[in-house]
């Protein structure tokens, strides 16, 4: 299981390393813009409702890791003819499948878990500052923290189900960036034919991409172990 989980680290460790960036690098540009201001300005911002932003735009773009991982998970291997000489070695489809999953869903945990300390760690203690203003806007910032839970689910199973049918990884993860968008397109027409309340829109756009999702990521699991590879070729005369 070591020798798969560093193979498949070696398929995804452009798209981790981009991961990286996409994950750090709002927080990045927090830090950045309030050593600028405290230095230049002799302010900082360091309020709850700007570290929760920071988050909110740190999981937006991990969306795009999200997809990366489960797009390039199999049909990353397709492409360059490497499924097919995995195919010939000792390891079973159950442990080749079960380390791609332990390393691209794990990689989506590391994403929330940091997350979700800042925003269960860091965003209360902000809080109880002094002369601290939570949130001035409209509605509560929090509440979008569990739509981009469902859009992750929905964008990783509708990327995984892809990479598992194709040989295109950047097909399969255009998949998986396009599904969330797809479900919240078909509840607005829902919405306008039917005229549901905002919060019946919000209500089944998360549990409507959770099912999907987690349904994507069952049948293409499924389906990698049950699919010959490599496969057998065709003649024609």
């Amino acid at each position: 299981m070591t020798a798969l989980l560093w193979k498949d680290y070696r398929v995804n460790r452009l798209v981790l390393g981009l991961g990286i960036v996409l994950l750090l690098g709002p927080f990045l540009i927090f830090f950045t813009h309030n050593l600028y201001t405290g230095w230049r300005f002799g302010e900082t911002h360091w309020w709850p409702h700007w570290w929760i932003f920071t988050c909110i735009a740190s999981l937006g773009g991990s969306l795009i890791t999200i997809a990366a991982l489960g797009g390039n998970a199999i049909a990353g291997e397709r492409i360059d003819r490497s499924a097919e000489f995995l195919a010939y070695l000792p390891p079973s489809r159950l442990a080749v499948i079960t380390s791609k999953i332990i390393l691209t869903v794990g990689a989506g945990l590391l994403i929330w878990i940091v997350n979700l300390a800042v925003l269960y760690g860091v965003v209360p203690l902000a809080s109880a500052l002094p002369n601290v203003a939570f949130y001035a806007g409209d509605g509560d910032p929090m509440t979008m923290i569990p739509l981009f839970a469902a859009a992750t689910v929905m964008t990783f199973g509708a990327a995984w189900l892809s990479s598992a049918l194709m040989s295109s990884p950047g097909v399969a993860t255009g998949i998986g960036i396009v599904a969330p968008w797809v479900v919240a397109l078909a509840l607005g027409l829902v919405d306008y034919l039917f005229y549901l309340t905002d919060a019946a829109v919000v209500s089944w756009f998360k549990i409507t991409s959770v099912t999907l999702g987690l349904l994507c990521f069952v049948v293409g699991t499924v389906y990698y172990l049950r699919r010959v590879e490599p496969e057998t070729p065709t003649f024609h005369r």
